[in-house]
Protein backbone atom coordinates (compact mmCIF):
# COMPACT_ATOMS: atom_id res chain seq x y z
CA UNK A 1 0.00 0.00 0.00
CA UNK A 2 1.61 3.45 -1.08
CA UNK A 3 0.59 6.63 0.44
CA UNK A 4 2.29 9.02 -1.65
CA UNK A 5 0.74 9.77 -4.40
CA UNK A 6 -0.72 12.87 -2.91
CA UNK A 7 2.43 13.77 -2.09
CA UNK A 8 3.18 13.45 -5.69
CA UNK A 9 0.48 15.03 -7.28
CA UNK A 10 1.71 18.36 -4.81
CA UNK A 11 5.03 18.25 -5.96
CA UNK A 12 4.05 18.32 -9.93
CA UNK A 13 1.47 20.98 -9.22
CA UNK A 14 4.33 23.14 -8.02
CA UNK A 15 6.74 22.62 -10.73
CA UNK A 16 3.51 23.00 -13.32
CA UNK A 17 2.76 26.30 -11.35
CA UNK A 18 6.77 27.53 -11.58
CA UNK A 19 6.46 26.21 -15.47
CA UNK A 20 3.53 28.87 -15.90
CA UNK A 21 5.47 31.56 -13.75
CA UNK A 22 8.40 31.46 -16.49
CA UNK A 23 6.01 31.68 -18.97
CA UNK A 24 4.12 34.77 -17.90
CA UNK A 25 7.40 36.43 -17.25
CA UNK A 26 8.50 36.03 -20.36
CA UNK A 27 5.14 37.23 -21.86
CA UNK A 28 5.77 40.59 -19.56
CA UNK A 29 9.27 40.73 -20.69
CA UNK A 30 7.93 40.49 -24.37
CA UNK A 31 5.34 42.75 -23.58
CA UNK A 32 7.30 45.80 -22.13
CA UNK A 33 9.50 45.55 -24.67
CA UNK A 34 7.18 46.08 -27.43
CA UNK A 35 5.55 49.22 -25.31
CA UNK A 36 8.61 50.81 -25.03
CA UNK A 37 9.39 50.93 -28.33
CA UNK A 38 6.47 52.70 -29.21
CA UNK A 39 6.01 56.04 -29.10
CA UNK A 40 3.30 57.55 -28.26
CA UNK A 41 1.63 61.32 -29.39
CA UNK A 42 2.83 62.90 -25.71
CA UNK A 43 5.67 61.15 -24.29
CA UNK A 44 8.88 59.35 -26.06
CA UNK A 45 9.60 56.67 -23.10
CA UNK A 46 12.46 58.15 -22.09
CA UNK A 47 14.66 57.82 -18.83
CA UNK A 48 13.36 61.02 -17.04
CA UNK A 49 17.25 61.43 -15.74
CA UNK A 50 18.36 62.21 -18.98
CA UNK A 51 16.57 65.36 -18.93
CA UNK A 52 17.77 68.75 -17.18
CA UNK A 53 15.80 69.93 -14.55
CA UNK A 54 14.37 72.86 -17.27
CA UNK A 55 13.18 69.96 -19.75
CA UNK A 56 11.31 68.24 -17.33
CA UNK A 57 9.33 71.02 -16.19
CA UNK A 58 8.68 72.06 -19.94
CA UNK A 59 6.92 68.54 -20.26
CA UNK A 60 5.23 68.63 -17.15
CA UNK A 61 3.61 71.14 -18.21
CA UNK A 62 2.85 70.03 -21.16
CA UNK A 63 1.12 67.05 -20.01
CA UNK A 64 -0.71 69.06 -17.38
CA UNK A 65 -2.19 71.64 -20.28
CA UNK A 66 -2.98 68.40 -22.46
CA UNK A 67 -5.11 66.34 -19.89
CA UNK A 68 -6.43 70.37 -18.83
CA UNK A 69 -7.71 70.13 -22.65
CA UNK A 70 -9.10 66.84 -22.45
CA UNK A 71 -10.94 67.63 -19.54
CA UNK A 72 -12.66 70.73 -20.94
CA UNK A 73 -13.38 68.94 -24.82
CA UNK A 74 -15.06 65.82 -22.87
CA UNK A 75 -17.35 68.37 -20.47
CA UNK A 76 -18.17 70.55 -23.63
CA UNK A 77 -18.99 67.34 -25.76
CA UNK A 78 -20.56 65.78 -22.31
CA UNK A 79 -22.65 69.29 -21.80
CA UNK A 80 -23.92 69.28 -25.45
CA UNK A 81 -24.81 65.73 -25.54
CA UNK A 82 -26.69 66.49 -21.68
CA UNK A 83 -28.65 69.47 -23.36
CA UNK A 84 -29.69 67.27 -26.42
CA UNK A 85 -30.96 64.83 -24.69
CA UNK A 86 -33.00 67.07 -22.44
CA UNK A 87 -34.10 68.58 -25.67
CA UNK A 88 -35.16 64.95 -27.32
CA UNK A 89 -36.97 64.44 -23.94
CA UNK A 90 -39.11 67.35 -23.43
CA UNK A 91 -40.51 67.29 -27.29
CA UNK A 92 -41.06 63.60 -26.54
CA UNK A 93 -43.24 64.64 -23.57
CA UNK A 94 -44.78 67.70 -25.51
CA UNK A 95 -45.74 65.63 -28.18
CA UNK A 96 -47.51 62.56 -25.67
CA UNK A 97 -48.91 65.06 -23.54
CA UNK A 98 -51.15 66.53 -26.68
CA UNK A 99 -51.54 62.91 -28.35
CA UNK A 100 -52.93 61.55 -24.76
CA UNK A 101 -54.69 64.78 -23.83
CA UNK A 102 -56.40 64.42 -27.43
CA UNK A 103 -57.60 61.14 -27.14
Amino acid sequence: MSFAGHALDAIQRIQYNRSILKLHRARYKELKQAVSKIKSEYHSFHDRNQFSEKELELYKNRIKAKIKQDRQKSFLISGFITLVVIGLIYFAAEFLLDYFLKS
